[in-house]
């Protein structure tokens, strides 16, 4: 098997060829590519197209409505996620922090973008932040899609393990995991069954931040540190995860087996 990447922001970097090459270097062979718009989206889908081991992810995160959203961005949306290199609709979610619209406003985005996820039987790839009451009443009220959903770079604690259980989520974690203060993201960490387990990294260029894919492996082995498995252990079941969840989608990893 190998490791998996659940969620990196390819379109913003110049030098994608050289993520990728050192992700592949230490073993990380099948990689999400996220978008935050439909432009960015549509980088994503010709990334995903011209690299092997990179499936997409379109959608409008959040943070990234400006203004109501609109049926001619549905039908964009709708129009690259039949793509056979989109394996997710996403990112998209709620956020009550930083998002300019009214949470109802981005509660009709979330809707409209599952919609579109639940016609075309994907997964949805989902960003909570704030409001985590609100937030999940209105999953819960709105639905899922058949074909599953992932909520991104999880730090929260027990409870909320379980209300994203309780809603058949996946969870994935990130590299705030291999961090020793963050002791309730850790003890959350023991009670996320195996099966519905994901690691991402979220990467995306930021002035002195230098997360990237290849660092994949140390949240895995920060996460089997936790569970008393080994890095390779956890590879092998995110990754099986996350295939699991592209279903049909999937990509070739014939290249980057290390059996």
């Amino acid at each position: 098997m190998v490791f998996s990447d659940s969620h990196v922001h390819l379109h913003a970097y110049a030098d994608v060829a050289g993520l990728l090459e050192r992700a592949h270097a230490v073993g990380v062979g099948l990689i999400v590519g996220v978008g935050v718009d439909v432009e960015s989206s549509q980088q994503t889908v010709q990334i995903a197209a011209a690299h092997n081991g990179v499936v997409a992810a379109v959608g409008v995160h959040p943070v990234h409505l400006d203004a109501p959203f609109s049926s001619q961005t549905v039908k964009s949306l709708e129009a690259l996620a039949q793509r056979p290199e989109v394996g997710f609709i996403g990112e998209i979610g709620l956020d009550t922090v930083e998002g300019r619209l009214p949470f109802e406003r981005q509660l009709d985005a979330l809707e409209a973008q599952i919609a579109v996820a639940r016609s075309l039987r994907l997964p949805v790839n989902l960003h909570l932040r704030g409001a985590d009451e609100l937030a999940f009443d209105a999953l819960r009220r709105s639905g899922l899609p058949a074909a599953g959903a992932v909520l991104h770079y999880f730090v929260g604690d027990v409870e909320l393990v379980r209300r994203a259980l309780d809603l058949g989520l996946f969870i994935s974690v990130g590299k705030p995991v291999t961090r020793a203060e963050n002791d309730d993201l850790r003890k959350a960490m023991r009670t996320i069954p195996l099966d519905r387990l994901l690691i991402e990294t979220d990467s995306y260029p930021l002035p002195g931040r230098t997360t990237e894919p290849s660092d994949a492996p140390l949240v895995a082995q920060a996460v089997g540190d936790l569970l008393g498995l080994s890095a390779d252990r956890i590879g092998d079941v995110t990754t099986e995860n996350l295939l699991r969840l592209l279903g049909p989608r999937s990509p070739g990893l014939s290249r980057f087996d290390r059996n």
